[in-house]
């Protein structure tokens, strides 16, 4: 399922204002009347693919970010990624403790754990 967040127009004219150009130098370089933002954001309308690929073009953005859109996959790959992320730092600072653990004798080992157990 994809998601589009935020109107494409509110996101055009949010990027002009962050790159300090103007709504009309931003319609002359990628040739389309300067009405169209004012009318985009106000309807909250979709354009053209074309003028859509010139816009992102000329702002130097992809399209993608300008739609805002948002696939589960795509939220799912960040997601998995954190978790990794997170899985790889509690490995890295635990491992110390993990080998010093794993060369305790049998008996060692099951006093540490059931310690361990009470604390939970």
């Amino acid at each position: 399922m994809i998601k589009i967040i935020m109107g494409f127009w509110q996101n055009v004219d949010d990027e002009c204002e962050y790159l300090g150009i103007t709504r009309k130098e931003l319609a002359e370089k990628a040739d389309f009347s300067v009405h169209t933002i004012s009318n985009g954001i106000k309807r909250d309308g979709m354009p053209a693919a074309d003028l859509a690929l010139r816009i992102s073009k000329v702002l130097n953005i992809p399209l993608e970010k300008l739609l805002n859109i948002n696939t589960e996959q795509q939220t799912a790959s960040f997601l998995e990624t954190e978790k990794q992320k997170q899985d790889k730092k509690i490995f890295s600072t635990y491992l110390p403790l993990v080998k010093k653990i794993h060369k305790l004798d049998d008996d060692s080992k099951k006093a540490l754990f059931l310690i361990i157990d009470k604390m939970n």
